[in-house]
């Protein structure tokens, strides 16, 4: 791959958050936004392993989640199994956020993909999973 090749994909990274920015007015952060989507899609998680997912420290998600909680967006329940063990869990002022983020999300990135017929679509899906697997 010739580097060429990489600040085009750098360039499309850019111009898609472009678009998204003039969807969607920005409230929150990119890892804000990262906590939402693992809380609506698992669940309520515990902070360590929301710290793990997210790539930050345990305080850094402590200090995140506190702000995300003071705004509405999260609350702290105690798991069923052990009651000593606090977990964080999206509220639906939070899940009402994501999903209207999530709408923004997909009109400035359908703008890009609807350039691609469905074949080039499929490809595209398939590539950008296989890069982010593990």
């Amino acid at each position: 791959m010739e580097s060429r090749d990489i600040v085009d994909f750098i360039e499309l990274v850019r111009n898609v958050n472009k678009a998204l920015r003039k969807e969607w007015d920005f409230q929150i952060s990119g890892p804000q936004l990262v906590l939402l989507r693992l809380l609506k899609n698992n669940g309520p998680m515990r902070m360590s392993d929301l710290a793990e997912e997210v790539g930050i420290s345990f305080s850094g998600a402590t200090n995140l989640g506190n702000r995300m909680m003071k705004d509405g967006y999260l609350e702290r329940i105690h798991s069923e199994k052990d009651r000593r063990v606090v977990m964080l869990a999206i509220t639906q002022k939070g899940s009402d956020f994501y999903e209207s983020f999530s709408g923004a999300r997909d009109k400035a990135l359908g703008s890009f993909l609807d350039k691609l017929t469905e074949e080039e679509k499929n490809e595209f899906i398939r590539l950008s999973r296989k890069m982010l697997a593990d």
